[in-house]
């Protein structure tokens, strides 16, 4: 099967953390979880990419102050 949902979920989870966090953070949650409905093999991908682009969406928050 493809995997291109959960490697895209991490790659921008990881992106999320350098610059756009939360357009990154919101597209690696969002491709984590189609990867996940889609059933892909690399699911460890998935839920890393949605971690990250968690973790890039709040640091994205604490940064401006909003936390």
């Amino acid at each position: 099967m493809d995997n291109k949902f959960s490697t895209a979920s991490l790659v921008c989870g990881i992106i999320s953390f350098f610059i756009f966090p939360f357009i990154f953070g919101v597209v690696s949650i969002i491709l984590g979880i189609i990867a996940f409905a889609k059933k892909e093999n690399k699911k460890l991908f998935a839920i890393i990419g949605i971690l990250l682009g968690v973790v890039g969406i709040i640091w994205a928050f604490y940064a401006t102050g909003i936390l």
